[in-house]
């Protein structure tokens, strides 16, 4: 069996034996197979804080990690997430598996409760341990999660949609009227019946509006959710360092793939060398950013221009950093950077600065600093055979400096690229998520 269904069977076996309600709201027939790594399901509002408890336990039974824990079990309005990871390695295979569940104790759009916990946990299939929602209510959330949030319904779930409100229609106008009027609850039956899934989706400001004017809100209770979140580092920011040719574009170009149960490519936020909060890096016409080929062809600046360069680079670090990044990880992302302000160390001469270490010693101080820095270092002729953009004595020298400036660097995790790009990217993708696990606050 699956390492994963054996964690998730595990949690729902535990659940159910100790005579907790609980259910999967959506995909339970995916969940069940191990096909669903990301598992939505509401517990009894009374129960929360167990099923958080027994979910831990289960998780380090099973040699799991929690890598990402958003939300608090003592709120019983909003959703919390709890993300987990374990690394395999069997007959010279390494895998990483990541599952995490969003528990919804009530289904809420931006403080408007739109079904209480009530509401989510009556009429539930308990034949198997992987407890399914009642098909109406399953029906509902398929339908308003996406068309709230992000203005369309997602495609797979339309079948099932239309088949419920055929079948069930009155149950689900019943449970329409929880959040909308009997007008426009009504309206959406007959659109859904109709499969005029456009208008529906062109209707959405209309549909907020409703919700409005009939939901019951908790506006208090979510911008206090929303403030505390402001706080968390849910997410996590880590930085790549090594000379040309160490595979830095390759390695973040294939992270998408490992670790899309967490964060997935749009939940991974790319940034060059800097954030661009007061200038954004240059572009072609084409809007693609411009790659520097010659990095050492422009002579350095003066003493005076250097400083104030480098100065107005700083500013964009911390600005960038408070007013942009920071919110992208208390959401929980993964923010990325290709090049850092440790690059600094590395060639001055790339980014044409006349300044001295102890210069850099001092500013870094004050520049905010990635969770880990990944620096990748490698034989210098394969790095030159692979972008042959600087000498290999020149990529020699870059790779010595990094090495004996390792320490100045935060959190520095050493990277031979020497190895296949599948075993690098399992060994960064893993050293990413053990040190989210370590971020968390127990």
């Amino acid at each position: 069996m699956k390492t994963d269904i054996l964690f998730v069977e595990a949690f729902f076996k535990e659940l159910k034996r100790q005579d907790i309600k609980y259910c999967i709201l959506r995909n339970a027939d995916e969940v069940e197979c191990g096909d669903a790594h990301d598992i939505d399901m509401t517990v009894d509002k009374s129960s929360l804080k167990k099923a958080e408890n027994i979910l831990m336990s289960v998780a380090k039974e099973k040699d799991w990690k929690l890598h990402i824990k958003t939300g608090s079990a003592k709120d019983r309005f909003n959703i919390k997430c709890y993300h987990f990871f374990t690394a395999t390695e069997a007959q010279k295979k390494k895998d990483i598996h990541i599952v995490h569940f969003d528990i919804y104790p009530t289904f809420t759009w931006k403080g408007y409760i739109l079904l209480n916990n009530d509401a989510l946990i009556q009429g539930i299939d308990e034949s198997t341990v992987y407890h399914r929602a009642d098909p109406a209510i399953e029906a509902v959330t398929k339908l308003f999660i996406r068309l709230l949030h992000n203005g369309y319904i997602k495609t797979k779930y339309k079948d099932y949609i239309k088949s419920i409100f055929d079948t069930s229609g009155e149950k689900v106008k019943t449970i329409l009227k929880c959040f909308l009027s009997e007008e426009q609850s009504e309206e959406i039956l007959d659109i859904v019946k109709k499969e005029k899934w456009r208008i529906l989706e062109e209707s959405r400001n209309k549909i907020i509006a409703d919700i409005k004017r009939n939901a019951k809100s908790n506006r208090f209770g979510q911008k206090l959710y929303l403030m505390k979140k402001s706080f968390n580092k849910a997410g996590i920011m880590v930085a790549f360092e090594g000379t040309d040719g160490s595979g830095k574009s390759t390695i973040i170009n294939a992270l998408p793939a490992v670790l899309g149960n967490s964060f997935p490519e749009t939940m991974q936020d790319y940034y060059h060398w800097r954030p661009g909060f007061l200038k954004k890096e240059k572009r072609d016409k084409n809007r693609q950013s411009i790659v520097v080929t010659e990095p050492h062809a422009k002579k350095p600046y003066g003493r005076i221009k250097s400083f104030l360069k480098f100065t107005y680079f700083n500013l964009d670090y911390i600005l960038g950093y408070w007013f942009k990044l920071r919110w992208q990880i208390s959401k929980g992302h993964l923010v990325i950077f290709d090049r850092y302000y440790y690059d600094y160390y590395l060639d001055k001469r790339r980014y044409r600065l006349t300044i001295s270490d102890t210069v850099l010693d001092l500013f870094k101080f004050f520049i905010p600093k990635p969770d880990v820095t990944f620096l990748l270092v490698g034989n210098p002729q394969t790095l030159y055979e692979r972008k042959k953009e600087i000498s290999v004595n020149e990529i020699q020298i870059q790779i010595d400096i990094l090495l004996k400036n390792k320490n100045k660097f935060n959190h520095p995790s050493i990277v031979d690229v020497n190895n296949s790009i599948d075993d690098v990217v399992y060994d960064v993708s893993k050293r990413i998520l053990e040190v989210s696990t370590s971020k968390i606050k127990r």
